[in-house]
């Protein structure tokens, strides 16, 4: 996608029903010249009580796990907007409800942390940079998911190639174009193993607004 017509709204294309019992949805993203995405769904009680693996591994029902990446590409503020655009079609879109207080559904955001490791004049190497602060300045006012940053190295060790493709969840086209959606799975997953850990998951729930009483 780099059409450069406004877009309010990116549906991630979540397959199936969602059931029944509280969900939690989770975003990753992996921003740059090309920058991928990656949106999942999943029972939070089947989560919890199969661990990630468990649920993208051994159930493949899109009522308990469902998952969609992607990539786009273009000028940087357009991207922050398709980032923006993708996070209102998850919430809209994703067979979430968010309207009903502590009983709605669980909604975190994860982006890749960005470390300046040699020095270059190539300005696009700070790209990731530029579109995360710009997505920041988007999505401060609105009700939206907490925000996440977590280390590239972290996401590489613990999802490897080979733990996609046992797990189901390897996608995109051959080369670096791909490796970035794939990224963006690293990191959903990586969301998606650290919501196993209750202590986590109430950190967690304390920055949705949307769970609050007198929402």
């Amino acid at each position: 996608m780099s059409r450069l017509e406004e877009v309010r709204v990116f549906k991630p294309g979540l397959d199936g029903g969602s059931g029944d019992g509280l969900k939690i949805f989770l975003v990753g993203f992996d921003p740059g010249v090309t920058t991928g995405w990656c949106a999942m769904r999943i029972q939070l009680d089947s989560l919890l009580s199969l661990g990630f693996g468990g649920v993208a591994s051994a159930h493949p029902d899109p009522e308990l796990f469902s998952w969609a990446a992607g990539y786009f590409s273009g000028p940087e503020p357009y991207q922050c907007e398709l980032m923006m655009a993708l996070l209102r079609g998850t919430w809209l879109h994703g067979e979430g409800v968010f309207d009903a207080g502590p009983d709605s559904d669980r909604f975190v955001v994860a982006i890749e942390g960005f470390n300046l490791r040699v020095l270059s004049s190539d300005t696009d190497l700070l790209s990731p940079e530029r579109i995360w602060g710009g997505f920041r300045q988007l999505a401060w006012r609105t009700l939206r998911p907490p925000l996440v940053t977590q280390l590239p190295v972290d996401a590489m060790r613990v999802f490897t190639d080979a733990r996609l493709k046992a797990m189901n969840l390897w996608s995109g086209p051959p080369g670096k174009i791909g490796d970035h959606q794939r990224d963006a799975t690293r990191h959903a997953g990586l969301l998606a193993r650290s919501a196993c850990d209750p202590r986590w998951l109430i950190s967690m729930e304390e920055r949705m607004p949307w769970l609050g009483e007198n929402n």
